[in-house]
Parts: C-alpha cells; structure tokens; sequence
C-alpha cells in the first residue's frame, strides 16, 4: 500500500475515494448483468393489429375531415371543400418560383450602385445591411463599380446573388 502511494503520488484519503468509486461502478456493472441473466428477454410485443387500426383510421384522413367539417356546417358540400383545398395545396407549390416583396417594388435596372444609399441598395433582393455597407466600402475603395459584374467581388455577393441582382442594378 505504501509503494502505491509513492507511485502514483496520492494521499490515503484520495486513494479511499477512488476505491470507492471502483466498489460502486463494479456493484452498478454486476447488478444490471445480474438482471439481464435473470430476465425473460423472450417477450416480443405484436404490432400487427395496431398497424392495421392505424392503417385503416388514416388511409383517408383529409376525405373524413372535409365530409365531417361538410356534415357540421351544413353549408358547403365536400366537393367544393376539397377543390378549395387543393387549389390551396397548388398555389403552396407554386410559391417558390413567385418574386419577394422586394423585388415586386423594384424597375429593372432602377438602382445605380455607383451612387445608391445603403437604404436603396437593402431594397434589392438577398442585401441586407450588412452586405449594403459591404458594397457602399467597396464602392469607395475601388472608385465605383466599372462593370455590374464587379459586385461579385463584395464579399457575401455570389454568382447566384448576382442572378437575382443584374436586372436591378446598372452603372450608370
């Protein structure tokens, strides 16, 4: 006992706790194999008739929805309810390909960068305001933009930025 002590360099009371700590882990370790040993691991749970209720309940969820809704208002028959769920489902797709508000408000080729206001240049789609004064401090250091292209070279403006920002912006 001693010689541990010198070698590893711990005090009695250290050299207590870590045995305990080993007598716990051990005891832990030996007491969950103890009741993997004795339990019946050879219960298997049948799923089977669950499925099928779940299954058999929502195969057509949305058609009892609308004829339950249909039967309670007593106002709109489930045809109408379902083409209007659809046609809401169709302009859900369709929303992706649409322009962003900021883009709406915009003419094309409407914003000079050469001599646009951080204001102006965070109306064009994808500039924020930190990209806004990324190209204001562009735009000094470099004398202006010569070409639109060259706004590629603000950090944070990519060729697919750049996509959406060519036919708003000119040099002019």
């Amino acid at each position: 006992m001693k010689f541990n002590i010198k070698y590893f360099s711990f005090t009695k009371n250290e050299l207590k706790a870590i045995l305990f700590m080993t007598l716990v882990l051990l005891s832990g370790f030996s007491i969950k194999y103890i009741k993997n040993l004795t339990s019946d691991n050879s219960f298997v749970f049948d799923y089977s008739e669950s499925e099928e209720k779940f299954k058999k309940l929502s195969g057509s969820s949305a058609n009892l929805l609308i004829k339950d809704s249909s039967e309670r208002t007593g106002s709109e028959s489930s045809l109408t309810i379902s083409d209007k769920l659809k046609s809401v489902e169709d302009s859900l797709k369709n929303t992706g390909k649409k322009k962003s508000k900021k883009e709406e408000k915009l003419k094309p080729k409407s914003i000079n960068i050469n001599t646009a206001t951080k204001e102006i240049l965070i109306m064009l789609p994808g500039i924020g305001e930190s990209t806004a004064e990324k190209i204001i401090n562009y735009r000094e250091t470099h004398n202006g933009f010569k070409k639109i292209e060259h706004i590629m070279k603000v950090k944070g403006i990519g060729k697919k930025k750049f996509e959406k920002l060519k036919e708003y912006i000119t040099i002019d």
